[in-house]
């Protein structure tokens, strides 16, 4: 069973005459306990109505479950309903511990881990909780981040933040605080650029390098501004 899903009950028992539907209806008992991972850091528990669920080891341990133990299904559905939450909160956690992310970001990573919507919704709460989620910390680190490596106008830096999930009021909020002077950042990034352009001339100068600030979010004036510098440094060295 993955994480989040109901017990189901067995087809074949579901006359209310029948005891073994009384049983199914009420009560489980554990056939088989399966440990899960090289640490065993799970196990997968065979239940006696054809259903098998995950547990984590540490709830398996704190039960005392065993093979053959009678146990009430609106339990058991708690024990892994708890279980899910806490492997979402570990695996959000996990996630961020390589560098920020955005909310969205650990969502979508939980969605492709197969957590439940309820498990994902109740891992982002919780990480924002203890201070590990931040969106307004993460807009801000993105900023800074894209400045120091890969320098970006305002209008490329929104649009990322925006494919990240954050909010426009978070995003206006952070670039308002962008001081950076964007013509000194265009030229950090065309100067690269230009250097492999060592044999163009004019036209091809421009028509490349051009484009490239662009597609950076700088704005026309900026980069037409940044484009005649970097020619005329050209043209005064040669």
């Amino acid at each position: 069973m993955t994480p989040g899903n109901d017990l189901t009950e067995d087809p074949a028992a579901r006359d209310e005459g029948n005891p073994a539907y009384e049983q199914a209806a009420d009560t489980v008992t554990v056939t088989a306990l399966h440990p899960r991972g090289a640490k065993g850091a799970s196990f997968t528990v065979e239940l006696s109505n054809s259903e098998s669920l995950r547990l984590r080891a540490e709830t398996v341990a704190s039960r005392g479950l065993n093979v053959g133990d009678t146990i009430n299904v609106t339990d058991i559905l708690a024990w892994q309903h708890d279980d899910s939450n806490r492997q979402a909160v570990e695996a959000g956690l996990n996630f961020i511990s390589f560098r920020p992310r955005s909310s969205k970001e650990v969502d979508a990573h939980l969605r492709r881990k197969s957590f439940a919507a309820a498990a994902r919704k109740h891992a982002i709460h919780r990480l924002r909780e203890l201070g590990y989620l931040d969106d307004a910390a993460f807009a801000r680190f993105w900023v800074e981040s894209r400045e120091t490596h890969r320098p970006k106008g305002q209008r490329a830096l929104a649009w990322e933040l925006r494919e990240k999930g954050i909010a426009d009021a978070i995003i206006e909020d952070v670039l308002a605080r962008y001081s950076s002077d964007e013509t000194a950042l265009a030229r950090a990034a065309a100067r690269k650029r230009a250097a492999t352009m060592a044999t163009a001339d004019c036209d091809e100068f421009r028509r490349k390098l051009g484009p490239f600030l662009a597609r950076r979010g700088f704005s026309y004036e900026v980069v037409e501004q940044v484009v005649d510098d970097l020619w005329e440094e050209r043209e005064a060295v040669d």
